[in-house]
Parts: structure tokens; sequence; C-alpha cells
């Protein structure tokens, strides 16, 4: 704990209070005739940094300050979003994060029905829509899923945001609710490809397993004979789809363009999950070597 004296910050009218006690507060106390820049500067830079600015009001001074780091067990922590066309093989790429990295996994469409049926706020007011066969509002999705990253779990352990935001207007929402990724995922796969692993998917109304005709065929006549398509895995919707899609991620990829990796989504799946290795471990690294820097500046002044 330093003390900044009487030069950094002051009360215009401090409340009468015991000497002895003291008291905490997460914000400056700013604006009185004693008022430091040096104030503003300390609460900005440890934001920045990750870190809590602590004030403590000082036996008949002014106050005294220290650092916490926010609730993060440690740097290995990451907030990453990943988005492709459908087929594109995410879902296997998500699995793959998660079991090396051990993020928190959030699909929207998993978290949305999982409120409709918990019977949230949130969810009640999801299903209001859903059973009009209205689309549900994005400022519910949005709500949904940033109380879903607010969650120990999330904040301890990181969080991988699943095909979501999908538009220009959940993208901007995020932001302006301070959630922001340190990684943004695409990946990448020709439309030729995606066309063939959508038109060739078969379902097991059984099992429930996915089958593809190429790709993964059933194992046995039987089950083959009992193969579902879904309605639109045809040619000419699976495009339609696509278009949708190109249209929606180009806005997307406007806000965070500046952290974005695009993939190659045409290779094994092995080959992409390396790529994204890659990515994953170049943010890690960033974080360390920016953390190791603040640590040396804040030992200096200490």
């Amino acid at each position: 704990m330093t003390c900044l004296g009487c030069l950094s910050f002051a009360a215009a009218k401090p409340a009468a209070a015991n000497p002895s006690s003291t008291s905490s507060s997460s914000k400056p106390v700013v604006g009185g005739p004693r008022s430091s820049s040096l104030s503003v500067a300390l609460f900005s830079l440890s934001s920045s940094l990750g870190l809590t600015l602590r004030l403590d009001r000082a036996p008949k001074c002014c106050f005294s300050f220290g650092f916490r780091r926010r609730a993060s067990p440690n740097l290995e922590t990451l907030k990453i979003m990943i988005s492709s066309a459908p087929a594109s093989g995410k879902g296997t790429q998500c699995k793959l994060i998660k079991d090396k990295y051990g993020l928190v996994h959030i699909a929207a469409g998993d978290l949305l029905q999982a409120e409709v049926a918990a019977g949230t706020e949130n969810g009640k007011q999801a299903k209001y829509y859903m059973e009009k066969g209205m689309l549900v509002l994005d400022e519910i999705v949005v709500n949904m899923v940033k109380e879903r990253l607010l969650q120990l779990d999330a904040e301890e352990n990181g969080w991988l945001l699943d095909g979501y935001p999908r538009s220009l207007s959940q993208a901007v929402a995020l932001e302006n609710l301070g959630i922001h990724p340190e990684l943004f995922i695409l990946l990448d796969v020709d439309e030729d490809i995606l066309v063939e692993r959508v038109v060739g998917r078969r379902l097991d109304p059984v099992t429930g397993k996915i089958y593809h005709l190429k790709y993964s065929p059933p194992e046995i006549e039987e089950i083959a004979a009992r193969l579902t398509q879904r309605f639109d895995d045809t040619e000419e919707k699976v495009k339609l789809r696509l278009q949708t899609h190109h249209q929606n991620v180009e806005a997307v990829l406007g806000v965070y363009e500046n952290i974005t990796v695009k993939i190659n989504g045409n290779a094994p799946k092995g080959e992409v999950f390396s790529e994204i290795d890659v990515a994953l471990s170049e943010v890690l690294d960033k974080k360390s070597k920016e953390s190791s820097s603040s640590m040396t500046f804040f030992s200096s002044v200490s």
C-alpha cells in the first residue's frame, strides 16, 4: 500500500467518519480542489492491465492505494470467438480447443434452449417469441450471453463463444457491454466443399447419429435404409444459407478485423487444429509478456 498524500485525492466535502476506521471504494474520489491527474492516470493504467485499483481512506489524511488483479486464476485463460459457415467442422474444432485449453464452450443456440427449459426470465421472454414463430430479439440473446460469460467458471477458465455474434448488431451490442474477445477465429472453407458436405449429410432417427454418404457412411444396410435428410440440406437451400452467412460474417469482421485469424478449413481436422493451436499460443505468449512488463513497472514504483 502506497500513500499518495494530499496531492492525489481530495473529496470536496468528506463525510464525517471515525478516524480509526477505514473504508474501501471501487472508484476514485476526484474533482475536489486538490485532485490530481495522477489519479486518473492510475485508474486508466490499472484498467488496461486487467487490474483493479483499491483506494483506502487514510486516518486524517486523504487516500492510499493498492492494486489487485481481477478474478482470474492465471494467465492461461482466453476469451475466444469462433465462426464458420454451416458444415465447416466448427463443432469438431470447438471440442479440440476445449479439451486442450479448458475453456468454457458457449453456443448461443444451446444457451437459448437451456434458458427456455430452465424458465429463467430471459428464457420466458425468448419462449414468447419462439412460440409465435418469430426471431428472438437480439437484446434477449445478448443478455443471455453476457450473463453466461460473467459466471464464475467462464471468468476463471476463459470462454469459447461458438457461432456468435452472427450479425453486426449483435457484435456491436456485445462491444457496448464490454465483451471483447482476444481472438476471433474464422474457419474458411471453399463453397463447393461446404455444399458437398451438407448435401451428403444424413441423420439416423433412432440413434441421432449424423452420417455422410461419402465421408462417413453407415456401418450396415439396416442403418442406411432408415437414414433421413434435413429438408433444407439441398444444394439450392445450402447456397442461399451460405450467401446469408457470407454477408453477415463480413459485417462482423468489421468489428473484429484487428484480432481475426482466418484458418484454412479445407485441410484435415488435425491440420486445422494445428493452425488454431498456433494462433491461441501466440495470444497466450503475448499476454505473458505484457504481464511480465506490467509487473516490472509496479515493482519499480512500489
